[in-house]
């Protein structure tokens, strides 16, 4: 039996494969306490989790009018972003650190999100293994593509490698500061530099475990050889749907699906109309899932307009789906077994679009500003048997992972060659 602490800081999409995962590692016998910030109390209570909360609450900054417009026009506006980490993100991220260490007494193994600064150095402090999960792949240098946080141009390899190096070196250079007052102050331990513990620690590579599927990177040599590609974890919640959705799926041809999370549109308005007139066009009906993206309008009998629905719930029960591509969305797609297609927004977004399509398992991308025909030739495109074998072929595959075992399976053979190596 093992402690296990998994730190994980962001939206609902970061934390969720952590529950997942640690839900079956308390049901395989092993003692489990998630950190996050309290927005996810409940979330992880109910999934039969202990909890301990932290101050760095991505969500609750998002619900305040400066944090929102920090997250959706920070390139933008620079030097207020700057400003505003500085002011409120970098204190709470110091005091996070310290409820960290807190929660990390007593523990055999911390499994950790990369943005949960300080995880490393704590368990350097604690003589515990630690392990890193980030919910995408951007740690470790590969060749096939760059840092998907630099770019989703193919540099050649040599750059592309590249790229991984310099993120990682700037990925702690605004926190620093305060990490290394963590170590000194409360840790007793030296000062160090910006990305030392990114995939290094002492010398000894980080273990490194990616929530996703090996079926999508066959072809990257370095993820067999370096990092474990567990599969997308998978929470069965057994979550019902409210029964307007269910009236509307029961009453009338499989919709399709829109849904693009917390990602701001630039005019919600036009671009709403867009899509209703564009599924109109091939005899479509749609559910729009509104979440955060600024769409508002009424549900008619063709049309269901809903705040949130369970993407697991309702993908499965649909013709298609048009999403932001966010990893926990297209994972859900995929299982789903139903064709899609991406129009990426940010960050890591862009290149599940390119590589999804590039497989054969999505539609070619779209853009927010594409015309009204464009997006009926993707809805209409779903009709495509070819398209639609292939979502079910990769949906087959997916299922067969058993990610969450997979991942605890890997957690507990980790921690058995830690601890014989420590005796």
């Amino acid at each position: 039996m093992m402690n296990i602490i998994f730190l994980c800081l962001g939206s609902r999409g970061d934390v969720q494969p952590y529950v997942a995962i640690g839900k079956t590692a308390k049901e395989s016998g092993h003692n489990v306490t998630i950190c996050s910030g309290k927005t996810f109390k409940s979330f992880v209570e109910q999934n039969g989790l202990d909890f301990q909360a932290c101050s760095l609450d991505l969500m609750e900054i998002l619900q305040t009018p400066e944090g929102k417009q920090i997250f959706e026009e920070g390139m933008k506006h620079p030097i207020k972003s700057i400003r505003y980490a500085r002011r409120v993100i970098n204190p709470l991220y110091r005091k996070t650190m310290t409820e960290f260490y807190e929660a990390c007494h007593a523990k055999d193994v911390i499994v950790y999100h990369p943005k949960a600064f300080g995880a490393v150095d704590i368990a350097e402090k604690l003589g515990i293994l630690c392990i890193s999960m980030p919910p995408i792949p951007i740690i470790y240098p590969v060749s096939e593509f760059p840092n998907l946080a630099i770019t989703t141009r193919n540099l050649g390899r040599f750059l592309n490698r590249l790229t991984y190096k310099l993120a990682n070196l700037g990925a702690e250079s605004n926190n620093i500061k305060d990490i290394n007052h963590f170590r000194e102050e409360e840790l007793n331990l030296k000062k160090r530099k910006s990305g030392e513990y990114t995939i290094n620690r002492n010398g000894n590579l980080i273990p490194i475990i990616y929530p996703i599927s090996a079926s999508l990177f066959t072809d990257t040599k370095e993820f067999k050889e370096k990092v474990y590609l567990s599969g997308f974890p998978m929470l069965d919640d057994n979550i019902l749907l409210d029964q307007e959705t269910e009236e509307f799926l029961k009453n009338g041809q499989k919709p399709i699906i829109v849904t693009f999370s917390s990602m701001p549109l630039h005019d919600s308005e036009s671009f709403l109309k867009k899509i209703a007139d564009s599924l109109l066009a091939g005899g479509n009906r749609g559910i729009i899932i509104t979440g955060n993206s600024g769409i508002k309008m009424s549900s008619d009998k063709n049309l269901l307009m809903k705040e949130f629905i369970p993407h697991d719930a309702v993908f499965g029960r649909a013709k298609g789906v048009l999403h932001h591509g966010g990893v926990g969305t297209m994972a859900a797609a995929l299982r789903s077994g139903i064709p899609q297609v991406i129009m990426p927004f940010n960050v890591d977004q862009p290149f599940w679009a390119k590589r999804l399509f590039d497989l054969g398992y999505a539609l070619k991308p779209l853009k927010e500003s594409d015309s009204e025909d464009e997006f009926a030739s993707r809805f209409a495109e779903m009709n495509n048997k070819d398209v639609i074998f292939q979502a079910e072929r990769i949906a087959a595959i997916i299922k067969q992972e058993n990610a969450n075992r997979k991942a605890v399976s890997y957690i507990e053979r980790l921690y058995k060659e830690w601890d014989k190596c420590n005796e």
